[in-house]
Formats: C-alpha cells, sequence, structure tokens
C-alpha cells in the first residue's frame, strides 16, 4: 500500500470553549497550522483535505469515511471547547480502525492529566518537582511542599491558564490561585514546586528509534527580578505581548555535550514511558541544583511553523515540508508494519 492521500483533522470548537476570553488565540492558531500542514504535504506530492471537527460527531465520522484517506494528520487539541476531550478524538478513530498520525488515546490522556504523568516519570525514576492536586488550599500546618509554588489547571495545555499570578510566595497566594483555577477552569489545581532556573524544550521523532534533534531553550534574561520567569499563556500566544517579545526561544541552546546528553536521556526515557509515538516535546527546567527536571510530556505538540518543533527540526537541517512528510510516513509506516504482523498471524 502506498501513501497518496492524507486527512487533516482539527479542532473548530472556539466559540464552544471554557476559561478566560483570550484563551482563544491557541485555538485559532489550530486552524492555521491545520492550513499550514496542507500545504506542507502539497508540496511533498500528498494530496492532502481539510476536515474540521464541530459537534457533530456522526457527521464528522462519515466524512472521514468518505474521504478514505490513507493516514489522517490528527491536530485536534480538544473537542467541544475542551481540551480533555482530546483523547476522545483518538479513541473515535481507533474505534473505527483509522490510521492517525500521533499519541493514541491512553498516552494523550496520561500526558493531559498533568498529575498522572508526574506519578508515571516518578514511577520510572525521571526526575520532576513535587506536587500536590488541589479544590482548595490546604492548611498551613499540612502543607508539604516549600514555596514559592507554580499552580495551573491540572487538565489542559498550552499554557491555558498560566500567567504570572501562577506563582506564589504564601499560603494567601495560594489560596487565591487555587480558587481562580477552579472557578475559570472547572477543575482542580496542580501546584508544584517552582524551580527558579533555565527552560528547556527537547524535540523527539521517531517510534523504533526515536532521536532528539537540537535542544532549544527560552532565554528569560530580558525579564526582570521582580516577575517569574514562566513560559506563561502570553509569552506562548500573544506575539505582540511585552512578555512575548522577553522570551524568545534560543536553538540550538549554548549548552555542553554533557548536559545536552542528559536532557536526551531524559527526555526519550520520558518518551518511551509515555508511550508517545511519531513525535511529542518535552519540556524540563533546571535550577541551582543543576538536575534537569520534566515539567511536562507535549505528544502532538504545537507543529506549526514557527513553533519550538519546527525550530528545533530546522536546527537539524530538516525544512518544514520535510518534517510533516517524515510525521506522515512514520505513521503510516507504523501502521503497515501492524497489518503484517496481523498477516503473519
Amino acid at each position: 500500500m502506498s501513501l497518496k492521500k492524507a486527512a487533516i483533522i482539527y479542532n473548530d470548537d472556539m466559540d464552544m470553549m471554557q476559561g478566560r476570553e483570550n484563551d482563544i488565540v491557541a485555538l485559532e492558531g489550530v486552524i492555521e497550522t491545520a492550513k499550514r500542514v496542507e500545504d506542507a504535504m502539497e508540496r511533498e506530492g500528498i494530496a492532502a483535505t481539510l476536515i474540521p471537527l464541530r459537534d457533530n460527531m456522526e457527521s464528522f465520522i462519515k466524512t472521514l469515511k468518505r474521504e478514505n484517506a490513507d493516514i489522517i494528520f490528527n491536530l485536534c487539541e480538544g473537542a467541544m471547547g475542551r481540551s480533555v476531550f482530546e483523547m476522545n478524538v483518538a479513541a473515535m478513530l481507533e474505534l473505527f480502525g483509522f490510521r492517525f498520525t500521533g499519541a493514541g488515546s491512553l498516552t494523550l490522556g496520561m500526558a493531559l492529566h498533568k498529575a498522572k504523568t508526574k506519578d508515571m516519570l516518578y514511577a520510572n525514576n525521571i526526575p520532576t518537582a513535587p506536587y500536590l492536586v488541589l479544590k482548595e488550599a490546604p492548611r498551613e500546618s499540612d502543607m508539604t511542599l516549600i514555596f514559592p509554588l507554580i499552580v495551573k489547571p491540572v487538565q489542559e495545555d498550552a499554557s491555558i491558564g498560566i500567567d504570572e499570578d501562577a506563582v506564589v510566595k504564601d499560603m494567601a497566594g495560594l489560596k487565591k490561585r487555587v480558587d481562580y483555577v477552579y472557578k475559570n477552569y472547572k477543575q482542580p489545581a496542580i501546584v508544584e514546586e517552582y524551580i527558579d532556573g533555565r527552560e528547556f524544550n527537547i524535540s523527539i521523532i521517531g517510534n523504533d528509534i526515536p532521536r532528539a534533534l537540537p535542544v532549544s531553550e527560552i532565554d528569560f534574561s530580558q525579564i526582570s527580578t521582580n516577575h517569574p520567569k514562566i513560559c506563561t499563556y502570553d509569552a506562548k500566544w500573544v506575539t505582540d505581548s511585552p512578555i512575548y517579545l522577553k522570551t524568545p526561544p534560543v536553538c540550538p541552546a549554548d549548552i555542553s555535550e554533557e548536559l545536552e546528553h542528559r536532557l536526551f536521556n531524559i527526555a526519550l526515557k520520558a518518551y518511551n514511558v509515555l508511550g508517545c509515538r511519531d513525535y511529542a516535546r518535552i519540556d524540563m527546567r533546571m535550577g541551582m541544583d543543576g538536575i534537569p527536571k520534566v515539567l511536562e510530556v507535549n505528544p502532538n505538540p504545537d507543529i506549526s511553523p514557527d513553533a519550538g518543533f519546527a525550530r528545533s527540526a530546522m536546527a537539524a537541517g530538516i525544512g518544514y515540508s520535510m518534517l510533516i512528510s517524515d510525521i506522515v510516513k512514520l505513521a503510516f509506516d507504523r501502521y503497515q508494519g501492524q497489518e503484517i504482523h496481523k498477516e503473519w498471524n
């Protein structure tokens, strides 16, 4: 079977989302990314069709069946306006036997739930910061973490719910921020010990022998000492915001070969432990103790041309069209291997 035709699916559900009003910027980016992926495929000789997902699942499945693509490029970062349904889209594709790029439903569900991800990391001796999951702030006598802390929604991605107030220094700040997360995102907060240090992004591509691409680092040198050095929602998505302009990525990062080797090893181990496929990005921080700690595992990360994954690929000599083609072929070959295995049995 040859790869000739692909469908690109993405969630077109901006009017259904919850959270803050400006959280919509991340979802707008999904639509633009879908168009860029389509252009890249066409340049690589793969016929591509865009198929948006809204709220009519029956119609969506019928369209996919009618299209009968050789592979589906899955850009859905949720459904019905909720990030938590990202895994449900993949589960639906699995249920109906569609071939698709990126992680399976179990991996997406585990990775989106930050606490479950950290449980997996701890169980496999992968360094990560201590944490709690809270619906409300505990009594001070019950607090086991050391301030300062960073507070995030436990089941969101794309830095949704993270601004400079996410870092808290005392119990009063913790209570206020946990209440904020629960009110705005209708979910508990994950509270972690804040790592004041360098932040690295390690992009990984591949299956049987995955490989790490050049390390990218977020440059916080322009952030004043009065502000936390974190990648907020605005720093990631709002291109005309001061914080976006003051946190440029540096790729390849200016690091020693020894540190690069450590980052690669940790990232590849996290990639395999979470069951990532085809491509993913691992985010880490390293504080004064010199130990890189995993912040998040991001299967199906942002694949837009100006995002970190494409930047690392370019540093490795892989242009955008070739990157998209490589991901599609990795997924396609993965299914071909499964079909051959079935024939043997």
